[in-house]
């Protein structure tokens, strides 16, 4: 494929290309006639280095990891993993967003306290307490490693389930139904990606508690009065369903 096709196709300047080509970093076959000719796989290199560019790696760096003993498929895995740490960050930017330009619309009002409900590193770590009391500390050993630099994502990252269940609850549907269990069940594997390796009777006990501790109570129901009984009742569901297979 010659430079203007792989130009269009792409979006990349025929320029930039060329200038790929002059620092070693994408090096097409030389026609006789002095044109550059694109094999498959240097459109496959190609690819590697936009993604590399879309998370702001400089072409040095591109460089080194592209001409470094590693395979495609593990820095395909690592871009992957780059990219969905990024797009954690924008899922919580956009959130915000919307709901400050709701705010301004005057179609709902936006407390300082609204934006912080939810699993804050200090309501985690008083989870792990309680778990602690009744499991033991070996149960929570990893959490502030999981937690690490992670605060936002996993503020946002429990509250959009709680979100969920409050449209599911104004919804009318049961607690049993296929989607409230779903988000059950991405409660359940944040707490294990985020907090700590939570097994099913140690989720169960923490269910509990969305009901039966007054603080826990209060602060999920900021989300929506009953929210917490609601989601108490469901995790009973999901937890008894695994424990009694």
């Amino acid at each position: 494929m010659r430079i203007n096709e792989v130009a269009k196709l792409t979006g990349v300047s025929a320029r930039t290309l060329q200038y790929y080509d002059e620092i070693g970093l994408l090096i097409p076959e030389k026609l006789n006639n002095g044109y550059r000719d694109y094999s498959d796989e240097n459109l496959d290199k190609l690819q590697k280095i936009l993604f590399y560019r879309f998370l702001k790696f400089k072409l040095n760096d591109i460089k080194e990891l592209l001409d470094g003993d590693i395979d495609s498929l593990k820095i395909l895995e690592q871009q992957r993993e780059l990219i969905l740490k990024e797009k954690e960050k924008f899922e919580i930017i956009l959130y915000n967003i919307e709901k400050t330009i709701k705010t301004h619309k005057g179609e709902q009002t936006m407390t300082v306290e609204e934006k912080f409900n939810g699993f804050k590193k200090e309501d985690l770590n008083k989870y792990e307490d309680q778990a602690i009391e009744k499991y033991g500390k070996e149960t929570i050993e990893e959490s502030k490693k999981r937690q690490s630099d992670k605060e936002d994502i996993v503020a946002e990252k429990f509250n959009s389930v709680f979100r969920s269940m409050v449209e599911y609850k104004q919804d009318g549907l049961n607690i049993e139904e296929k989607e409230v269990q779903s988000k059950v069940e991405d409660l359940y594997n944040y707490m294990n990606k985020y907090a700590f390796d939570c097994s099913i009777e140690v989720f169960s006990y923490i269910g509990k508690g969305y009901s039966q501790n007054p603080e826990f109570k209060n602060n999920i129901d900021k989300f929506g009065e009953g929210i917490a009984e609601y989601i108490s009742k469901a995790i009973e569901i999901f937890c008894n369903d695994r424990l009694n297979k």
